[in-house]
C-alpha cells in the first residue's frame, strides 16, 4: 500500500528535480587542460600545422570505453573547430581506430577534401609498445601541440619529454594517478581524476550539462529517500 502512493510520488518529485535543475544556476567549473584547446587550434591554423591527439591505451570494448569516449568528444571538437587543418590521432585499440578515422571522414567530407591514410595511427596494443609509437610519431610528424587523453600510466612519460624537446605545446588529461605523476612536471595544470570525463562539446547547450548532473544528484537522493521510506513501511507492517 505504501510503496503503491511513493512510486507516483516518486515520478513527479523526479520530474519536479530535473524541472528545477534547468532554472538553478549552476555553471560548471572550467577544467584548465580544456580551457586551452580553443587556443592550441587557433595557434594550428595560423601555422598550418596539425594537432596530435593520442587516445591512450585503451580501447571502445573494455573498462575503458567511456574514458576513450572521453577523448573521442575532444576529436569531434577538433575536427569541427580546426576547418582542414585535421589532426593527427594515435590508438592503441582496432574499434577505436575505426571511431577516429569515421570522424576525420565525416569531418573531410564536410569540408569537401580527404584525409589522409596514415591521419589515424594504431601505435600499439600494450601501454609500452603504445608509448614507443607515440615517440615515433612526434619525432618524425611535426605538430602544433600534442593532447594526450585517455588511459597512459608510466610510460607517458615518454611523449612528455619528447614533446617538450621539439617544441610542441602539451594538453593532458587522464585518471591514472601513475600517468598524472609522470607527466606532472611537464604540465601541473593536467586533468586528473573525474576532471578527465568533463570534457566540454563545441556545440553543446550552455547549461546542458549542468542541468544534468544536477537532476542526477536529486534522483539519486530521491531514490535514497524512496528506499528508506519502503524499509520503514515493511517494519511497520
Amino acid at each position: 500500500m505504501i510503496t503503491g502512493w511513493l512510486l507516483p510520488i516518486f515520478v513527479v518529485l523526479t520530474l519536479l528535480a530535473a524541472w528545477m535543475a534547468r532554472r538553478i544556476p549552476n555553471p560548471p567549473r572550467e577544467v584548465e587542460p580544456f580551457r586551452r584547446i580553443p587556443r592550441q587550434v587557433g595557434r594550428a591554423l595560423e601555422a598550418g600545422q596539425p594537432l596530435h591527439l593520442a587516445l591512450g591505451s585503451g580501447g571502445l570494448i573494455d573498462r575503458d570505453a567511456a574514458l576513450t569516449l572521453s577523448g573521442g568528444r575532444i576529436l569531434e571538437r577538433l575536427v569541427g573547430e580546426a576547418g582542414e587543418i585535421f589532426p593527427f590521432v594515435t590508438v592503441a585499440d582496432p574499434v577505436a581506430l575505426l571511431y577516429a578515422r569515421r570522424a576525420l571522414q565525416d569531418a573531410a567530407l564536410r569540408h569537401g577534401a580527404s584525409i589522409s591514410p596514415d591521419q589515424v595511427w594504431w601505435a600499439g596494443a600494450s601501454p609500452m609498445a603504445y608509448a614507443a609509437g607515440l615517440t615515433l610519431l612526434l619525432g618524425t610528424q611535426p605538430v602544433v601541440a600534442n593532447i594526450l587523453s585517455g588511459r597512459f600510466r608510466e610510460e607517458a612519460v615518454l611523449a612528455g619529454e619528447l614533446s617538450q624537446r621539439y617544441g610542441a605545446h602539451s594538453v593532458f588529461s587522464m585518471p591514472d594517478p601513475g600517468g598524472a605523476a609522470a607527466l606532472w612536471p611537464f604540465d601541473p595544470r593536467l586533468a586528473v581524476g573525474e576532471e578527465a570525463f568533463a570534457v566540454p562539446s563545441s556545440g553543446e547547450t550552455p547549461g546542458r550539462l549542468s542541468a544534468l548532473l544536477l537532476t542526477h544528484d536529486l534522483i539519486r537522493w530521491l531514490l535514497i529517500a524512496l528506499l528508506v521510506l519502503g524499509a520503514l513501511g515493511l517494519a511497520l507492517h
